[in-house]
């Protein structure tokens, strides 16, 4: 059975300087042996250079950045059969780089809304969320809320998003570090509709499931 190449959807977030230090670090040493990543990083690495010269009226809103790898790679399969001026590419690129992670005070409340639901925990751990997923035209919009259940924690720890399609195929939806004392509100999204999702998984930088939902 074939292992699925855990840096697959990473090339965007690396040309754009989203990933966290660490996960760069991974990142680039992985790159030295995976030919198939270092073409994707190589087809769009001209992207920073476009978006210097992009204004706020040519962003276009509610398109979250885990869009952005297949988005790029389809521009620039497009670029290829036709020219495409700069601030039609820079605009399609900066429509994406959307996704939002906020560190807030623990409140008393929790989203509202009948589609709003608990991850339930695979092992044992301190961490708690719920999250809402939400249909859009390019897909499924999903808004977490994590937090410590121990108000007293006193580590910070980094956690991974992962939705898993009906096929059983995985995709990496991006990573936060959680706080102690503090909750994160987490907004990002995929190209799969509600309907393709089997479920979604809070998991460990290694891969291993920490909570889930079933959907």
């Amino acid at each position: 059975m074939t292992v699925p190449d855990p840096f697959q959807y990473d090339d965007a977030a690396y040309v754009l300087g989203a990933l966290s230090p660490e996960r760069t670090a991974e990142f680039e040493d992985h790159l030295r042996g995976c030919d198939a990543c270092a073409a994707r990083v190589r087809e769009i690495d001209e992207v920073p250079d476009l978006l210097a010269g992009i204004t706020a009226a040519e962003v276009v809103d509610d398109v979250p950045d885990t869009l952005l790898p297949s988005l790029l790679r389809a521009a620039a399969r497009r670029r290829r059969r036709q020219r495409f001026t700069v601030a039609a590419l820079a605009a399609v690129a900066a429509a994406c780089v959307l996704a939002v992670i906020v560190a807030v005070w623990p409140s008393t409340g929790s989203p509202a809304g009948p589609a709003t639901k608990n991850f339930v925990a695979v092992v044992d751990s301190p961490v708690r969320a719920t999250a809402t997923l939400t249909t859009k035209s390019w897909g499924t919009a999903i808004d977490l809320h994590c937090r410590y259940v121990d108000a007293a924690m006193d580590a910070s720890f980094s956690y991974d998003l992962v939705v898993v399609d009906r096929a059983g195929a995985r995709h990496r939806l991006g990573d936060w570090k959680l706080p102690p004392g503090r909750a994160i509100d987490y907004t990002t999204g995929t190209s799969l509709t509600p309907a393709q999702i089997s479920r979604v998984e809070i998991t460990l930088p290694d891969g291993t499931p920490l909570l889930r939902l079933t959907t």
